[in-house]
């Protein structure tokens, strides 16, 4: 359905319960061509499987050039960004940045989609 919506221009049809779980980067390079409510926030997979109840498939969207790979590298430039646009102390923004991104840093793209892909088919084996 993913690739028949955004790639072969499928006329929508009106989904009366979600068929797709779709998690993305918040890249602003993004940008998919399919009906809303096929389409679901990828908030928490398992609170969204539980209330919506999904039971079809769940998507993953890498790309390339992702601003989370490498992310140490890029250090002083969010640091000086949370300085200068919002106005944070440099000893705020520093702690920020130390304490999110190892949490948030991607290693490589294609490695780490194939690491949430085995994740969650281990914690979500139905669907």
């Amino acid at each position: 359905m993913l690739l028949e919506y955004h790639n072969l221009d499928r006329p929508f049809e009106t989904y009366g319960n979600a068929k797709m779980l779709i998690g993305m980067c918040m890249d602003n390079r993004k940008h998919l061509h399919m009906p809303d409510n096929l389409r679901i926030s990828f908030v928490q997979v398992g609170l969204t499987c539980a209330t919506v109840s999904l039971k079809c498939h769940i998507a993953l969207i890498e790309h390339n050039n992702c601003g989370m790979v490498n992310l140490h590298e890029r250090k002083e430039l969010f640091i000086q960004g949370l300085i200068d646009i919002a106005g944070w102390s440099r000893e705020h923004a520093e702690e920020h940045f130390m304490t999110f991104a190892p949490k948030y840093e991607i290693g490589n793209e294609i490695e780490f989609i194939l690491s949430e892909t085995k994740r969650l088919r281990l914690q979500y084996p139905k669907i």
